[in-house]
């Protein structure tokens, strides 16, 4: 018995690793579109945020339809969080036309700090020691992200596009 829930563990820790892995990848992948995209003066940030939510809904709702559960929160809430998350997103695929792929990633990458800062603040929520490690790791690779930013200045410039003036 012990050694089937091992198996079980293990098989779950894999697939916990590799869900992670691809939606790091996801947002790399979106990030360098973006960059991209504005670069080549292609100033439509809620296009290319569409295919994000529609996927997040694909894949979202048939769960719940299919879990049978009534949503824990009215639904109005989820109106208001789903309208303050399109507006974060947009701004963060904005930021693109006015800045270099490195200088947004550093400015996505305060949402973790800000997240774990603001829930324990707002909600009272409790985290544990590999939660705060796991934290901890993400602000150490923005550091390094930041050095690396730092010691490139001639670099800086020649990614970052200046808005085009009507």
């Amino acid at each position: 018995v012990s050694m089937e829930i091992k198996k079980k563990d293990a098989r779950g820790l894999v697939l916990v690793l590799f869900l992670g892995q691809l939606l790091a990848f996801s947002v790399a992948a979106a990030s360098f579109a973006s960059s991209f995209l504005a670069n080549l003066g292609v100033d439509a940030p809620l296009t290319q945020s569409f295919f994000a939510y529609l996927l997040l809904t694909l894949v979202y709702v048939p769960i719940l339809l299919h879990r049978r559960q009534k949503p824990r929160i009215p639904w109005y809430w989820y109106l208001a969080l789903a309208f303050v998350d399109t507006q974060g997103g947009y701004l963060v695929v904005k930021a693109y036309q006015y800045s270099s792929i490195t200088s947004v990633t550093l400015l996505d990458c305060w949402t973790v700090v800000w997240v774990i800062l603001l829930t324990w603040y707002a909600l009272g929520t409790r985290y544990s020691f590999w939660q705060f490690l796991g934290a901890g790791t993400c602000v150490a690779g923005l550091g390094l992200v930041l050095l690396s930013d730092a010691k490139s200045p001639d670099e800086q410039g020649k990614y970052a596009t200046t808005p085009s003036v009507p």
